[in-house]
C-alpha cells in the first residue's frame, strides 16, 4: 500500500488548492459583498445570510437562531481582527452556552467594516429581529449580553476561544468565500453535534432517528473536522487519530443499539 497510496505531506497542497477553485473571484471591497450568492445557503439548504448594508453583514442560521433564541440567559460576544478578511474592520461572533450539554455554540457571525457605535446597534437590533421567529415561547425575557470587556473570566471560555480557533485555521486574512465556506462547516459541525445529542426534537416536528441517521450525521461530522484539519496544516498521524476516533463512536452507536 505504501507504493500506491501517496504521503499525505506530498498532496496537501494539492487538496487545498483544488478546495480553493471551488470559490468565486476574491471580494476586495466590502461594497463588492454581493447582497444574494449560492455561498449564503447552508448545506441543508437553508438561509444562512440574514442581513446586509453598507457597514455590516449578518450570518445566522435557522438552527444557530433557535438556539440563540431559546438559550438565551446570557449571550457571550466578543470580535477577533485576524480571522476578518483584509477590507473589513472585524469579524464579529456571539455564542450561547447550554447547559444540559456543557458546551457553548455559535449563534451568530458578522463581518463589520467599521467600528461604528450605529454598526453595533444595528447588528444587535438584526439578530434579535431574526430570533424572534424561532422562539419556542411567546414570553418576553431579558437577553443579557456579556461582551469581550464584561466578565473576561466568561467570554474567555465562550467566545475568545472560539476566536482563537479561527484564527489558527486562518494564519493569514481570509479570503472572502473561503472565510463563509469555513462558517458553514463549522455551523454544519455543531448542527450535527446538537442533533445527535437531541435526537432532532430542537425542531418542532420531532424526528425519528435510525441507525442509518445516526451514522450518516457521526460521518459528516467527522468530514467537517478533517476538512478544518487541512486548513490547520495537519500530519498524516492527526488524520488517523480522528478516524480512529470516528470507528470508536460508530462501535457506540452499535452497541447502543443492541
Amino acid at each position: 500500500m505504501g507504493l500506491i497510496c501517496p504521503e499525505y505531506s506530498t498532496i496537501r497542497s494539492q487538496i487545498i488548492r483544488n478546495i480553493n477553485k471551488q470559490f468565486p473571484p476574491n471580494i476586495k471591497s466590502f461594497d463588492d459583498i454581493p447582497i444574494e450568492s449560492e455561498y449564503y445557503k447552508t448545506k441543508r439548504n437553508e438561509n444562512f445570510m440574514i442581513f446586509k448594508n453598507t457597514d455590516l453583514i449578518i450570518f445566522q442560521s435557522p438552527f444557530q437562531a433557535y438556539l440563540f433564541s431559546n438559550y438565551h440567559k446570557n449571550i457571550f460576544a466578543d470580535g477577533t481582527f485576524y480571522a476578518a478578511p483584509k477590507f473589513s474592520y472585524q469579524l464579529f461572533i456571539t455564542r450561547t452556552y447550554v447547559g444540559e450539554f456543557n458546551m457553548f455554540f455559535t449563534t451568530s457571525i458578522s463581518i463589520l467594516k467599521n467600528k461604528k457605535q450605529s454598526t453595533y446597534e444595528t447588528l444587535f437590533k438584526e439578530i434579535k429581529k431574526n430570533e424572534n421567529k424561532f422562539r419556542s415561547n411567546t414570553l418576553i425575557t431579558t437577553i443579557n449580553f456579556h461582551c469581550d470587556f464584561e466578565q473576561e473570566h466568561l467570554t474567555n471560555n465562550a467566545s475568545e476561544s472560539y476566536n482563537s480557533y479561527l484564527n489558527n485555521i486562518f494564519p493569514n486574512k481570509p479570503l472572502f468565500y473561503k472565510l463563509i465556506y469555513i462558517l458553514k462547516e463549522e455551523e454544519n459541525l455543531s448542527y450535527n453535534d446538537y442533533q445527535r445529542r437531541t435526537k432532532g426534537n430542537w425542531k418542532k416536528k420531532q424526528k425519528i432517528f435510525s441507525a442509518t441517521d445516526e451514522i450518516k450525521i457521526l460521518i459528516e461530522n467527522y468530514k467537517s473536522k478533517e476538512i478544518n484539519l487541512f486548513y490547520n496544516g495537519c500530519n498524516r498521524n492527526e488524520l488517523i487519530k480522528l478516524w480512529k476516533e470516528c470507528l470508536i463512536d460508530l462501535s457506540d452507536i452499535n452497541i447502543n443499539l443492541k
